[in-house]
């Protein structure tokens, strides 16, 4: 369905908004994140704003403590949606450390997944164990969302150099995208690191990266940077806020509507 048609078919249809491009998105991707939804909450975000995601993140290791057999709705109803879904979290990290993450990549495939996190919130790894993980989830079918930056230290920040050999490494692993952590960045800190990301947008494209963004300052501060075709990760109750902001509504101004149609 066309974006203009998907719009018709919603309230007050006779006032026009700025036009977006219909899924499946390839840029301008809402990533919302799962931290251990019931079948309830999925469908009542489905319902309310499926057409506006792009991904869910089943996060923070829920679902370790999920039936299988609820995971296995929940995904099967967020893809019946045309929303992707990708597992992240600690579960991951866990299964590292124990040797079985060829095991969870094929589980993960399994179970519908589209993607894997590759990620160190809780452990220590190395970047060529990073790199190795991509691959690894690569050869079950999955794709890769690398994480770039370490939950819990800001220090992560302070050597571009290595944030962009971090960059650098993982798309040379086929990483499909790199989910710049929001710890570090502009959660936990004074002031917002703009100039990091300034400077990993000219070395990369804006494309290349996923920013976490948790608040709507931060949110705002993307959009207005770099346009609404930025990828966001977010939280589930801030589809809407987004998507206005994205259309140019929620802020000072009506930006980028359409005169006439």
């Amino acid at each position: 369905m066309s974006e203009d048609l998907h719009l018709k078919k919603m309230a007050f249809s006779f006032v026009h908004v700025a036009p977006r491009s219909s899924k499946p998105r390839k840029e301008g991707l809402t990533v919302v994140a799962d931290r251990g939804m019931g079948m309830g909450r999925v469908a009542d975000l489905i319902d309310a704003g499926g057409e506006y995601i792009d991904l869910v993140k089943i996060g923070i290791g829920a679902y370790r403590l999920q039936s299988e057999r609820l995971v296995q709705r929940k995904v099967k109803a967020l893809k019946n949606a045309g929303i992707r879904v990708f597992f992240a979290g600690d579960v991951t990290e866990a299964a590292f450390m124990q040797g079985v993450s060829q095991e969870f990549y094929r589980n993960a495939k399994r179970l519908g997944a589209d993607a894997v996190e590759v990620s160190s919130a809780q452990v220590v790894m190395s970047l060529a164990d990073k790199c190795k993980l991509i691959r690894m989830a690569r050869d079950e079918g999955l794709e890769v969302v690398a994480e770039a930056g370490q939950k819990g230290h800001e220090d992560w920040t302070e050597s571009q150099a290595y944030v962009f050999r971090q960059v650098e490494a993982y798309q040379k692993a086929d990483a499909w995208k790199v989910l710049v952590q929001g710890e570090g960045i502009s959660e936990g800190v004074e002031a917002m690191k703009e100039q990091l990301l300034l400077n990993l947008v000219a070395r990369f494209d804006v494309q290349d990266f996923i920013f976490q963004a948790k608040d709507g300052k931060t949110q705002t501060w993307y959009i207005g940077m770099f346009g609404n075709q930025v990828n966001l990760d977010i939280d589930d109750h801030q589809v809407i806020d987004v998507e206005l902001m994205r259309r140019g509504i929620r802020k000072r101004g009506l930006f980028g509507l359409v005169g006439s149609l």
